[in-house]
């Protein structure tokens, strides 16, 4: 089984929903039925009992007490029907003809691969693969963590994405920074380096001992935003990676998309016929050290700092193309105040802005700003237009403590904060959780302390790392985290920490 990145994996267990136009028509023979995707991907997943969405054509209206209309999960050697989806007919909505709304059998096997197929009174569908996933566990109280194989460089302010590429794994460290706190205009000092590593998926861990060094960005960024693309969460044909915005070698801010389609073992074209890295669509604006998601085959990108170095409010949104292009981006509502430093999360269809600060500030000093933020602010993303709505909602529940610089995985129901520079002794709260409840809010954050924090088995106080999340093939959820500089003496590291 293949690990899936973050957004992949909690959208499919929580069942978030997406909704893509169509075209049908009524009075006329009922045409053949056309699956286009299932939960916005060439192929889909999920969890037994949870819900799903099937898009194309020709799927018919059928009545409440329907006959001859059914999706069916077939077995991929015999083409059998082990068991059919259940489906709310009652409810309007949930089959009309370019939109199916179902859920998972629970006869089915985790860890296999379905053909998935509709069928009506007009025929049967083409089939298109669904894995069935293991459910995710996750206990922050009760995580550890264990040293990894750490990275070529100390560095920091650079981006990890994972995602699977034919029946790998892979990992991958993009750009960053290498100045430590106080270097004068240290915010210039970004590199272009892109570094690889392999997935073990059964446990979660990393597989070589040495990573490999990729194909490089074409400018150096540092404090830019990446997000991981595959089948399993766009219409794109292959795996890519794509590279936001960040600061260059002058240290100024910018626009700029880079886009990767990956070679099947998981590595970045050289060039030639082959092609590279190559730009896409441009961000409205410059920003670095902002917050993006991938969601069902879109990117969403929220506030940063902008050209003048100061914090923005602005969110957008753009579709990605089945050849690894975006298309225009949108604007969406303003975020609640303008942000940078902070992490946004996308679960369950619902995106999650977390922390940050509010004013300018140097990116790589290691002292905390007077203008932290420990408000946490989420809104849904529509099911019919991937829009989100006119405003942001402020979570009752705050952060335990302000901060910013630090990292935000989405984990099974949980969202786990790791680091970042807060109030207090370094490494008092190193992590803290909180779970989602049914209406999207946030649970109270708590805290895990001892030895379930790094800085208490040998580690450091981080801040300005990365961090990446993964789930392994018996359904169990891993945070890594990666570089980033001490908070007490502002000195680079390269380890690499894996939770389990």
């Amino acid at each position: 089984m293949k690990i899936r990145n973050l957004a992949y994996f909690l959208v499919l267990s929580l069942g978030a929903l997406i909704f893509f136009q169509g075209c049908g028509g009524s009075g006329s023979p009922q045409p053949v039925p056309v699956i286009n995707d299932i939960n916005g991907g060439m192929a889909g997943s999920g969890v037994v009992g949870t819900i799903f969405v099937v898009e194309g054509t020709g799927f018919g209206t059928p009545t409440t007490s329907p006959s001859g209309f059914s999706v069916g999960f077939r077995d991929a050697t015999t083409n059998n029907i082990v068991a059919n989806a259940t489906i709310d007919f009652a409810t309007s909505g949930n089959w009309t003809d370019v939109f199916i709304k179902a859920t998972v059998p629970n006869q089915l096997t985790a860890g296999t691969t379905y053909k998935v197929t509709v069928t009506t009174p007009g025929g049967t569908s083409n089939a298109a693969n669904f894995l069935v996933v293991a459910s995710v566990n996750f206990s922050p109280s009760t995580i550890l963590w264990s040293a990894a194989f750490a990275l070529p460089v100390a560095q920091q302010g650079f981006s990890t994405v994972a995602g699977g590429v034919g029946v790998n794994t892979y990992i991958y460290a993009l750009g960053g920074n290498i100045a430590t706190s106080g270097t004068v205009d240290g915010e210039k000092s970004n590199v272009q380096t892109v570094y690889m590593n392999r997935i073990n998926n059964a446990d979660g861990t990393l597989i070589d001992t040495t990573w490999s060094t990729l194909t490089p960005l074409p400018g150096k960024r540092g404090f830019a935003a990446a997000v991981f693309a595959n089948s399993y969460n766009s219409l794109i044909n292959g795996s890519a990676i794509f590279v936001l915005g960040g600061l260059d070698d002058t240290g100024a801010a910018t626009s700029t998309v880079y886009y990767t389609i990956l070679n099947a073992n998981g590595t970045i074209p050289a060039g030639g016929s082959s092609g590279t890295w190559a730009t896409t669509a441009a961000l409205p604006q410059a920003l670095s050290a902002e917050g993006a998601a991938i969601f069902h085959g879109r990117i969403y990108v929220a506030g940063g700092n902008g050209s003048t170095g100061a914090p923005v409010t602005k969110v957008y949104s753009a579709k990605i193309n089945a050849n690894g292009t975006l298309g225009t981006w949108t604007t969406l509502a303003d975020l609640p105040v303008a942000l940078a430093f902070h992490q946004m999360v996308e679960l369950a269809g619902t995106l999650y802005v977390i922390g940050g600060d509010t004013a300018a500030t140097d990116p790589i000093s290691d002292s905390q700003s007077a203008s932290v933020q420990d408000f946490v602010y989420y809104n849904p993303i529509s099911v019919t237009t991937g829009t989100i709505g006119m405003t942001w909602t402020t979570n009752s529940n705050k952060l335990t403590k302000a901060r910013e610089k630090f990292s935000a995985a989405g984990a099974g129901g949980f969202i786990l904060v790791s680091g970042g520079l807060y109030g207090g002794n370094p490494g008092s709260s190193e992590e803290s959780y909180a779970s989602i409840n049914i209406d999207g809010s946030l649970s109270s954050f708590n805290g895990a302390t001892g030895s379930h924090t790094i800085s208490n088995i040998s580690g450091y106080d981080f801040y300005n790392h990365s961090h990446c999340f993964v789930v392994d093939s018996a359904g169990n959820p891993h945070v890594l985290i990666l570089g980033g500089a001490d908070v007490s003496t502002g000195t680079l590291h390269a380890e690499v920490w894996y939770q389990h």
